[in-house]
């Protein structure tokens, strides 16, 4: 290693409060105090830090209060040091922490809320990619039907909820006191996706939608997925709601392929 490298990653380890013997290698430049100099770059280091949960937890910020909120913020940069190139993906692990660390493991909507505040950001930052509408669907000749596949745009995912978290963000969003929080008997299942506007949309999707979603997702077919779906609906209304659920999906703008091999 360099003498370079070897002083960056000393410098890093101070920044980070570990153990480190940059101090001793700075020498005194008065009239400021060598301690002093270094305080500065430590607590900006701190202070960029604590932005980015800002930026990216404002509903989350809002929920815990101010000293809870800095109690979080504190733990979250002494346990989780960040060790990425973009802060983008700095607070990836607060969902972790609440569900890991106390006083936050006694409040279990906290970490669905991080989580979804989160699923929210990756859905918004998501590659772009073109999608299809419903008219490449629409002009699909019948006996290709079974065979159909789909590729979905890269800001789609799935938000698996345990409890009222998002009626939780939405509150807090719309400054209105949060609902007590509620632990639902059966996780409920919300789609997320980003618009050709840029706007990021979610909303509650039931357990055959959301099971025929996954199956295209895995690369299956449509035969194969309405086969799933019989353990959801009469026989007789599956393909029915299949094709609703397709039509839905390239109405929203969700799709950026549809392959009939």
């Amino acid at each position: 290693m360099s003498d370079l490298a070897r002083l960056q990653q000393q410098f890093v380890a101070f920044l980070q409060g570990q153990q480190s013997d940059f101090p001793q290698l700075i020498g005194d430049q008065p009239p400021v105090a060598t301690d002093i100099r270094l305080n500065i770059y430590h607590n900006a280091y701190r202070m960029r830090l604590r932005e980015t949960i800002d930026n990216d937890h404002p509903m989350l910020g809002k929920y815990l209060g101010d000293e809870f909120y800095d109690i979080l913020v504190a733990n979250y940069i002494d346990t989780y040091p960040s060790k990425v190139k973009s802060l983008r993906y700095f607070c990836d692990a607060i969902p972790t922490l609440l569900a890991e660390q106390q006083p936050f493991i006694e409040h279990p909507i906290l970490s669905p809320l991080a989580a979804f505040e989160r699923a929210l950001l990756t859905a918004f930052d998501a590659t772009d990619a073109s999608t299809i509408g419903i008219n490449d669907l629409a002009s699909l000749p019948g006996d290709q039907w079974p065979n159909i596949t789909l590729s979905f745009h890269p800001s789609v995912s799935v938000f698996e909820e345990p409890i009222n978290a998002v009626a939780t963000w939405q509150h807090l969003k719309s400054d209105k006191n949060p609902p007590a929080p509620l632990a639902h008997e059966l996780p409920l299942y919300w789609l997320i996706w980003r618009t050709p506007e840029r706007l990021t949309e979610f909303r509650n999707f039931m357990a055959p939608e959301m099971v025929l979603l996954k199956h295209f997702v895995n690369g299956g077919n449509f035969a194969d997925g309405c086969d799933a779906l019989a353990e959801y609906l009469p026989v007789d209304e599956i393909p029915q709601f299949a094709v609703q659920y397709l039509q839905q999906w390239l109405t929203n703008g969700l799709v950026s392929k549809l392959t009939a091999h």
